[in-house]
């Protein structure tokens, strides 16, 4: 215990400041989180996808002067209390803070009581209190070990009455020189058994705190994702993290699981999920379908639908699984895991034409700072324009046509607009061509025109390139943003 306050003091006193944008800071802070894509590695360790996402996201909460517990609130309200390495310093979490120090607090005081009695027997027999007389683990396993004490204990020099009486209970005279040492016995009997029961206590309590510290918060990532669907009491949560590491140990967990309830949608789902990784793809689908079956509501079986689609080469259904997520209202955590992986892009480009493909392809190849920055839309828009004087009527080629027209450093809005123009007159739901359209009126300060386009955009399903422009959220918080950088709407 002295070694663990003093580990906490130094830790206390190490401790980066909490304030300032410092890399120190950033990876203090990412050092208390947990890497969901990882198994035991913080947020500061993992090079993981889904762990750079979380240090940029907190470089810009310190940028915006969030405090570290803002910053590891923030987390803990997005992905759960799982996502925090130490404990939360309230609820259950004090417990496992406080259960150390109770439990050797329970001990000394044990161990206080237990040398009073045997300081008091000792000087009830006639003797001075002897340092070295505490019972002795042999002596205590050789006399419990005979029923009723019916054998000398050669080293206490006690007869077998007196072992009788001060372990057996059962004949012990209080009147001769054996009852000093029966006393004795029973005193350490009872010291013993005091101290057993603290640590039995402490023992049974320390279980339960690590058993309930991984109740899942709002979301969760442990061998795949997850939003707020599954119980804690479901078992879910013990299969998870096994599967993380170990699919096909994961796949018998969830079987438990659903032995006990074959319509649990959420093991269906994560059993489902473990299958495709262990290389079982149809019997991975079939456990998805059937959890979409059972609970339409749930978003993540989508997510693994459209990996499974995308890994046997169907985009179409992959790009219907992804749009059927998005308006499932998915979990943060799921979000990110889906940008992360890219899932987005992947059916984004598969879908696209394969003239127009072939130029973005050109462009990323001519571009190698590997950035959408100036060279790359120069690039991609001149392959563009001899893919549109072969067929005008592209509608992929045209809406990156229009993306072309909006460089850093040189634009053509005016075009753009007229692009974007035509494709939403061809088809008013188009969503990509309408967020565009949206940042346009945005950035240039048409803030009434970006509202109402906006409306309309949250009552569409999500665009294909919303990973690119931006989607309804996206797009609301620029707005927002713009407000209250320009005043009233359309004043600038």
């Amino acid at each position: 215990m002295v070694v663990v306050v003093a580990g906490v003091f130094v830790f206390a006193g190490s401790r980066p400041p909490e304030d300032g944008t410092s890399d120190d800071r950033l990876y203090g802070i990412a050092e208390q989180l947990k890497c969901l894509q990882c198994v035991g590695e913080s947020v500061a360790a993992s090079q993981s996808p889904l762990a750079v996402q979380f240090r940029d996201e907190i470089r810009v909460r310190m940028d915006a002067g969030d405090s570290d517990d803002e910053i590891l609130a923030f987390f803990s309200d997005s992905y759960g209390n799982e996502v925090l390495l130490d404990p939360p310093s309230s609820g259950i979490g004090v417990l496992a803070w406080l259960l150390p120090v109770l439990v050797a607090g329970a001990a000394v005081v044990g161990l206080g009581f237990a040398f009073t009695r045997w300081r008091d027997a000792a000087v009830a027999s006639g003797g001075e209190p002897d340092p070295d007389a505490g019972p002795r683990i042999d002596e205590v396993q050789t006399v419990g070990s005979v029923p009723g004490g019916a054998r000398r204990d050669a080293s206490s020099g006690h007869g077998d009455d007196a072992v009788g009486g001060g372990l057996g209970g059962d004949d012990g005279d209080s009147g001769d020189d054996g009852d000093g040492g029966d006393g004795g016995g029973r005193a350490r009997a009872r010291g013993l058994a005091a101290l057993g029961a603290v640590a039995a206590f402490g023992v049974a309590v320390v279980f339960l705190v690590v058993a309930n510290s991984g109740e899942r918060g709002d979301g969760e990532l442990t061998g795949g994702i997850r939003g707020s669907e599954s119980s804690p009491d479901s078992g879910v949560a013990e299969c998870q993290p096994v599967a993380m590491s170990d699919p096909q140990a994961g796949i018998e967990c969830y079987d438990d699981v659903l032995e006990e309830d074959p319509e649990d949608a959420t093991a269906l789902t994560y059993r489902g999920w473990a299958h495709l990784r262990a290389g079982d793809a149809d019997t991975g689908v079939a456990d998805l379908e059937r959890a979409v079956e059972l609970a339409p509501e749930l978003a993540d079986p989508h997510v693994f639908l459209a990996i499974a689609a995308v890994d046997s080469g169907d985009f179409e259904r992959a790009g219907a699984e992804m749009e059927r997520f998005w308006a499932a209202d998915p979990s943060e955590v799921a979000v990110s895991v889906v940008r992360s992986e890219g899932l987005e892009r992947q059916i984004f480009f598969a879908l696209m034409s394969a003239p127009t493909r072939d130029c973005w392809q050109l462009a990323a190849q001519e571009a190698p700072s590997g950035e959408i920055d100036q060279p790359f839309l120069d690039s991609l828009g001149g392959c563009l324009d001899l893919v549109l004087a072969a067929d005008p009527s592209d509608p992929d080629a045209r809406l990156s046509r229009a993306l072309a027209h909006l460089g850093p450093e040189s634009s053509d809005v005016e075009s753009a607009r007229a692009i974007l123009g035509s494709l939403l007159d061809e088809d008013p739901a188009d969503s990509d061509a309408l967020a565009l359209l949206v940042s346009l009126d945005i950035s240039e300060g048409d803030l009434d025109a970006g509202a109402s386009g906006l409306e309309v955009l949250r009552g569409l399903p999500r665009g294909d390139a919303a990973f690119l422009i931006g989607d309804a959220a996206a797009l609301d918080a620029a707005l927002e943003a713009a407000r209250e950088a320009g005043g009233d709407p359309g004043d600038g």
